[in-house]
Formats: structure tokens, C-alpha cells, sequence
């Protein structure tokens, strides 16, 4: 028996989707847009230049696409458009929209004008065709396509009851308000199936970027997303990279087991996305070393704090939650824009080396004193 709220919940479950797909998704939304605007452009001006020349050829029943004619520059220009501004490499999210809006806004305007003051007496052909294709094509943010769908064929239907024959109106009126309603239906579905290919395949991008064990970054990942942020940004910003290394880990896998060693690598992982957040990177780029890297001016301030309180509250888990114990290693470095990740890993790496000395001094010396 199906719970009380199902469809409620389900429908909700859909529009939450949606809005992420609109929020997050504009990367795929630009591919896509700009794929439609070639196809459309490039089919529409070759099958009305076929038409024209039909019609040329003296086939008397194409003569009704004459007033046609605006078409053709309308097409040639967004294919123009498509193939030059779809060579670019970074494309802007609101220049590919506004070209979508545009040519479905020209599209439904311009059939409207002709069918209605240029054939009064015909009944409808195109635009019914315009309202319901419309969504499968661009993918637009779903509330605009709905809002360029709906005006556009209420725009039509009121200028077909001012101007068109009595004889054709009814069927025009109601062909164009069935039309909005399944073009509606199918805006609805393409979005949802849209938002759930882009989420899917999010979801499968964030697991080849994550470590599965720690739920932090893989060394890849983050290596790229740390030389992108210092890529981008501006001259003399700062910066801070600190890796850490667990002690003797491998003495700790031999003594209490694997399980054990991965408790503790969890735990290590938790501790370090618990106190670096949104103004930091974190990631796991060795069997049994860590890293963190801050482009936030005021994360790099307290960023040397941060980095021992970590060692001490790993220390004090693994002594509370698994009876052992865990000691860390760091090294930090500090640094401004421009600069490359590489350079960072390696003077943190040189500081990790000098930590590990000195505290093994310090020991010695504690040991031979006692």
C-alpha cells in the first residue's frame, strides 16, 4: 500500500532536482543550447531553401512558404553564431541563453505575424509545431522556456481573434492551447530527465575525484584543483599548503591490523574536513599523507593554528575512540600568487622532513638525559 504524501514527496523530489540541474548545471546547459541552436539553424535553413527552390520549380502547393522568406537570414545568422562562437573554449552561460531566447523568441513571433496577418483565412500549421518542440531542443532554464512558451502562445491567440477568420479562430485557439499544455508536459519531462542524467553523472564524477576511505579529495583531484585556484587567482593573493604525515602508520597496521590502520586514516580524514571548510582544500595524496591548501587571506592567518590543533585532536580520537597511539607529522608553507602548486608540495615536503628531524632530535636528547 503506497504512504500517504507519495506523490507530494515524489513531485518535490523533481523540482528540487530541476533547481539543482538550473543552479549547477549551466556547463551542460551551454553544450547543449549550443548543439541545438547548430542543428536547428543548420536543418531549418536547408529544408526552407529546398522548399524555395521547390517552389521555384513551379510546385504551386509550396507557394504558401513565399512569406517565409525572414527565415532564411534568421537561420543563416545563429548558424553563423553557433559555428563561431561554438569554436570558443570558455563559452559564457548568459551570452548561449540569451541566443536561445532570442531565436525562440524570433521563431514563435515570427510565425505568429505570418500565419496570422499574412494567411487569415488558413488555419494554423507552424506554430503549434514551434510551442511543442521548443523544449526538447533547448535547455534553457525551465522557467523561461515555460515563460516563452505560454506568452508566446497566448500572443497568438489573442492576435488570431482580432485577425484571423471567424471560420479558422476556433481551431486555431484551441490547436494552440492544446499545444501549450503538452508543450508544458514535455518541458517537464525533458527537464526532469535532464536533471537526473546531470546528477548521475555528477555523483559518478565526484566518486572518481574522491578518496572512498576518507571522503577527502584523491591526489589528482586535488593537485588540479589547487594549480586551478592559484591559476586564478589574482596577483600577490596568498596562500598556505600543509601536508601531514602519520608516524610509524606502518607499525600500526602490523600491530593492531588493517582495520585498524584504516580507523585511524578515517579518522584523520574527519579531522580535517571538520576544520578546513569552504575557504580550503583537503585531500589524501599518499598511502599515509595528507594535505590542506587555503587561498582565503584570512584562513591563511589562522591556518598554522589550525594545522596543530588537528595533530592534537587526532591524537587525543585515536587515544578516546581506538585505545592507541597516533602522532602527526606537518610541514607548512606559506606563499603568494603567482605560484605553482609543485613549488608549494615541495618546500611543505622540505618543512615536513625538518618537523620529523627535530622532533626525532628532541627524543634522542630526551632519551640520553634520562
Amino acid at each position: 500500500m503506497l504512504r500517504k504524501g507519495w506523490l507530494k514527496k515524489a513531485i518535490l523530489l523533481q523540482v528540487s532536482e530541476i533547481k539543482q540541474y538550473n543552479r549547477y548545471g549551466k556547463h551542460d546547459m551551454v553544450a547543449r543550447n549550443m548543439i541545438a541552436l547548430k542543428l536547428i539553424s543548420s536543418m531549418g535553413l536547408t529544408i526552407t531553401l529546398l522548399i524555395f527552390a521547390l517552389a521555384q520549380l513551379g510546385f504551386q502547393n509550396w507557394d504558401v512558404m513565399w512569406h517565409y522568406w525572414t527565415l532564411i537570414p534568421l537561420y543563416a545568422v545563429f548558424l553563423v553564431f553557433s559555428i563561431i562562437y561554438g569554436r570558443k573554449k570558455h563559452k559564457s552561460f548568459a551570452v548561449v541563453q540569451t541566443a536561445g531566447v532570442l531565436f525562440s523568441i524570433l521563431i514563435m513571433v515570427l510565425f505568429t505575424v505570418i500565419d496570422v496577418f499574412y494567411y487569415p483565412d488558413k488555419p494554423d500549421e507552424l506554430i503549434v509545431f514551434a510551442i511543442v518542440l521548443m523544449p526538447l531542443f533547448f535547455s534553457i532554464e525551465t522557467w523561461v522556456v515555460a515563460s516563452i512558451t505560454v506568452c508566446g502562445g497566448i500572443l497568438y491567440c489573442i492576435l488570431a481573434y482580432n485577425f484571423k477568420d471567424p471560420v479558422v479562430i476556433q481551431h486555431d485557439i484551441f490547436s494552440v492551447s492544446l499545444s501549450i499544455v503538452l508543450s508544458l508536459i514535455v518541458l517537464g519531462y525533458h527537464a526532469r530527465f535532464r536533471a537526473n542524467g546531470f546528477i548521475v553523472k555528477e555523483k559518478y564524477k565526484t566518486l572518481s575525484r574522491m578518496d572512498l576511505l576518507t571522503e577527502l579529495l584523491n591526489k589528482k583531484s586535488y593537485e588540479l584543483w589547487c594549480q586551478r585556484i592559484l591559476n586564478e587567482s589574482d596577483y600577490g593573493e596568498p596562500c598556505a599548503l600543509a601536508i601531514f604525515d602519520l608516524d610509524n602508520f606502518k607499525q600500526i597496521n602490523d600491530t593492531y591490523g588493517h582495520i585498524m590502520g584504516d580507523k585511524v586514516l578515517e579518522i584523520v580524514g574527519q579531522t580535517l574536513s571538520a576544520n578546513f571548510q569552504s575557504d580550503c582544500f583537503v585531500g589524501r595524496i599518499g598511502g599515509d599523507e595528507f594535505s590542506a591548501f587555503t587561498f582565503s587571506r584570512k584562513c591563511c592567518e589562522l591556518f598554522e593554528a589550525r594545522v596543530e590543533n588537528i595533530m592534537a585532536e587526532v591524537k587525543e580520537r585515536a587515544k578516546k575512540e581506538l585505545k592507541i597511539d597516533v602522532t602527526i607529522s606537518m610541514g607548512i608553507t606559506f606563499g603568494n600568487t603567482p605560484v605553482d602548486y609543485m613549488e608549494l608540495y615541495f618546500e611543505a615536503d622540505k618543512a615536513l622532513y625538518d618537523f620529523k628531524r627535530s622532533v626525532r632530535h628532541q627524543e634522542k636528547i630526551a632519551s640520553t638525559s634520562r
